[in-house]
């Protein structure tokens, strides 16, 4: 009987539940304003969609604690020739009433080279607004 509780318990979690890439999941839209901003190549609006404390992990590199770190991470990397950038969510699995995680793949364009990559947000909502708290992406290929 427990087997048959728990078969029941995931088909209506599966079929019934919301999905978390769903077209009015808050996270979502606020994403989608963000890869406008990145490909605006606006440092200052993409580092508003930060916590006031939060950390930027890039590869091979030292944490960048608070926005104007972030800010100053993404303007260099604009200035540098980085942009168009392409976002695949893989996952959005909210752990919590304020707090998520989502996954992504993504690709950006640095002259005639394509960069791929895989990221992971932690959201934190603060005062009923999303905001990512801590970001950590790495690369997985170059490609001509």
């Amino acid at each position: 009987m427990m087997i048959v509780r728990l078969v029941a318990f995931v088909w209506i979690a599966f079929f019934m539940g919301g999905s978390a890439l769903a077209q009015d999941n808050p996270i979502l839209a606020r994403l989608n304003t963000y890869i406008a901003a990145y490909n605006a190549k606006d440092a200052e609006a993409i580092s508003a969609y930060y916590t006031e404390k939060a950390a930027l992990l890039p590869p091979r590199s030292r944490a960048l604690v608070g926005r104007p770190s972030i800010a100053a991470h993404f303007a260099k990397a604009f200035n540098n020739g980085v942009s168009d950038l392409e976002y695949n969510i893989l996952e959005i699995d909210q752990t919590g009433p304020d707090t998520a995680v989502e996954v992504a793949e993504t690709k950006v364009k640095l002259g005639a080279k394509t960069i791929s990559g895989r990221s992971m947000h932690v959201w934190k909502k603060v005062e009923g607004v999303w905001f990512i708290h801590r970001d950590m992406y790495h690369v997985l290929g170059i490609a001509q």
